[in-house]
């Protein structure tokens, strides 16, 4: 069985990634490492993956047609939550197993969620670069405690960002379709409608899949309801927020700041209009990516592709696989 992993880091950013392709070999896997893989398009990812069964992988585009000029193809194993370069029902169709890694990078995106809050409240980049151009002029901020916080989407990222910030004296608010209210009164957590959470919150962090129910969840409508001091962080999916609508609410300070990590279209483009704010974070799609984080997610869809082989169900599995093709 022939195993392909593509990444889009270089290898020596996955801690023990030696470790989880000799996992792969014990169980009779020949395994083929390609690190530092950007996105593959279609035609990239049918010329990459030729004989393969299996494929631990970014955000390839796996069409219908991929699959098709893949016959062999039996598991895609997606890093991270986000499946949306899958074709799934494509997959369903044709009986190949398709894989996420839920939960695996839930504490780094957090993490990440907060610094970028942190930075945004106190100012960190205006405040650095004044200083980098000779100019001892300090930007005033923000405390964040006794501020509200709320989490739009309320899963293992949303709850694992609540804790930290709680530790910080913030009130939290939060919104997902499927409320838990038991856990809301043991964690001191008030769910909201979505526009009474943008209306009253001082933070906004996005923590939603990019579906046909989410895609623009944020535009000009929603953020003319946020304070003019509000501030917004996405590091769920670009096409969540409408970025035209978002550019618009900076440029003319309507919200005070926002941090992007997710993006409509990535790579982003090296003259984005978003370079020229001054009250926005950019980054390229990291939040999950320090040294831990992403070992954690490599060896989660390591080992999701090896449940699969043994004729387990693992905790990510999207569609499953259709044994009659073995």
């Amino acid at each position: 069985m022939k195993v392909l992993i593509s990444l889009p880091w270089k290898r020596d950013d996955i801690l023990r990634l030696d470790e989880f392709t000799k996992k792969l070999e014990a169980a009779g896997c020949r395994v083929t490492v390609s690190p530092g893989t950007a996105r593959m398009t279609e035609e990239e990812l049918i010329r990459a993956a030729q004989g393969c069964c299996a494929h631990i992988c970014g955000g390839d585009a796996w069409t219908s047609k991929a699959m098709d000029a893949l016959p062999e193809i039996r598991i895609i194993s997606r890093i991270g939550v986000g499946h949306e370069t899958v074709d799934i029902e494509a997959a369903r169709n044709r009986g190949i197993a398709v894989t996420v890694t839920p939960g695996a990078g839930a504490q780094y995106v957090a993490e990440y969620a907060f610094t970028a809050l942190l930075a945004l409240s106190r100012r960190l980049y205006q405040n650095d670069t004044q200083m980098r151009e000779g100019n001892w002029s300090p930007v005033i901020g923000r405390s964040v405690s006794g501020k509200t916080l709320g989490v739009v989407g309320f899963g293992l990222i949303g709850r694992q960002l609540a804790r930290w910030a709680q530790g910080f004296g913030m009130k939290i608010t939060a919104y997902d379709p499927k409320e838990d209210p038991d856990y809301a009164r043991s964690n001191q957590i008030t769910y909201l409608p979505l526009e009474e959470l943008l209306r009253t919150s001082d933070y906004i962090s996005l923590h939603l899949p990019l579906l046909p129910s989410t895609r623009n969840l944020i535009g000009e409508k929603e953020l003319a309801m946020m304070k003019k001091t509000a501030v917004l962080i996405n590091t769920a999916r670009g096409g969540i927020v409408d970025e035209d609508a978002l550019f618009r609410a900076l440029q003319k300070k309507q919200i005070e700041g926002a941090a992007l990590d997710v993006f409509c279209n990535e790579p982003l483009r090296e003259k984005s209009r978003f370079a020229a704010l001054d009250n926005i974070l950019l980054t390229p799609h990291i939040a999950g990516g320090t040294y831990e984080g992403l070992t954690s997610i490599v060896e989660m869809a390591v080992d999701n592709v090896l449940k699969i082989i043994n004729g387990e169900t693992p905790p990510g599995q999207i569609t499953p696989l259709r044994r009659n093709k073995e």
